[in-house]
């Protein structure tokens, strides 16, 4: 069922697709992609150094004495295969999870559980750093004479509604309300023989609800780095604008990267972000006074380099060229 939702949406994410190329000059598109030659290289170093960051925001996402055998390589090296398969699997942002904690299985001797609990912590943080990130792109949308009445209320909504569920997901993992709907699953249905999946989501809540309790400064570390991450991608969405001919302002930047992504997030169950982005793009840049081929020349870049960073992180799991490290993980 999951599979043929995903490919209902990401039909639907191609038929939006099409419907934006009759808003742009294709060819002028094209044009403006070849002109941006060299500028592909620096837009792959500056996005190969927002995942570094981005890493150590995960590492602080575990225990003191587990994060202490995890050097920064190897665990990018997992974060970058199970990108990949965030990408190509039809679960969303979600398929590479199992694949992250099954590498931190194999390569450190953590429990599957410890791993995952890991990464919902990470995203956790990630997320909450997104949320920091859109406040002074509401605040520069709102002031700016540029983008219309409409598209400010849509964009303010959308803002609302987005932290209203990462709080409500935050204070689901501190309080923990999985642990309590276990529990309700288990008396529920009491004559049910096997409950041991039911025991792993205990385990998995402890595993994040102490976290929470016991380390808030390695969270607000990693809320952080997470930030940090996304303010350096500026510069990418900067170097992209300027090999297509347009040098954008520092507020430009900051309100494109913040509707960006809040397209993004809007659409996460299409794959990719198939069609969403692109229309999203071009409905931006007309928003804010340029052009639509411009908006959708900046989306061709992204695609392009997720093409790239997949095709890398797929290698990456077929030649994983790095050995297990023998580690007595906290529990």
């Amino acid at each position: 069922m999951a599979i043929i939702l995903k490919f209902s949406f990401l039909l639907a994410g191609l038929g939006f697709f099409i419907w934006s190329l009759k808003f742009v000059d294709v060819s002028q598109v094209l044009k403006m992609l070849s002109d941006v030659g060299f500028g592909f290289v620096l837009i792959m170093i500056v996005y190969a150094l927002v995942t570094y960051i981005d890493t150590i925001a995960w590492r602080y996402a575990f225990h003191p004495e587990q994060a202490r055998h995890l050097k920064l390589l190897p665990l990018w090296r997992i974060r970058q295969i199970g990108e990949a398969y965030n990408v190509i699997t039809p679960l969303g942002t979600v398929g590479g999870e199992p694949v992250k904690a099954q590498l931190l299985k194999d390569c450190y001797q953590f429990t599957f559980k410890q791993g995952l609990a890991s990464l919902v912590l990470a995203r956790t943080t990630f997320l909450t750093a997104l949320i920091l990130f859109f406040i002074p792109g509401i605040f520069l949308i709102l002031n700016s004479e540029v983008v219309t009445g409409e598209f400010k209320t849509i964009s303010l909504v959308g803002m609302i509604v987005f932290t209203i569920l990462i709080f409500l997901f935050f204070l689901f993992q501190v309080t923990g309300m999985l642990g309590v709907l276990a529990g309700w699953a288990g008396r529920l249905f009491p004559k049910h023989k096997d409950h041991s999946f039911l025991n792993h989501l205990q385990v998995l809540n402890t595993l994040m609800s102490a976290y929470y309790k016991e380390y808030q400064g390695r969270i607000v570390l990693s809320i952080f780095y997470a930030l940090v991450g996304w303010v350096v991608g500026l510069g990418e969405l900067y170097l992209a604008l300027h090999y297509l001919g347009y040098d954008p302002s520092f507020q430009e930047l900051w309100v494109i990267e913040a509707l960006v992504q809040l397209v993004r997030v809007g659409s996460f169950f299409i794959p990719m972000s198939l069609g969403a982005q692109e229309g999203g793009l071009i409905l931006i840049f007309a928003a804010m006074g340029l052009t639509p081929d411009l908006g959708l020349a900046v989306s061709f870049v992204r695609r392009i380099k997720e093409i790239i960073w997949v095709s890398a992180g797929l290698l990456l799991g077929w030649t994983l060229a790095f050995k297990p490290t023998k580690v007595e993980p906290e529990i």
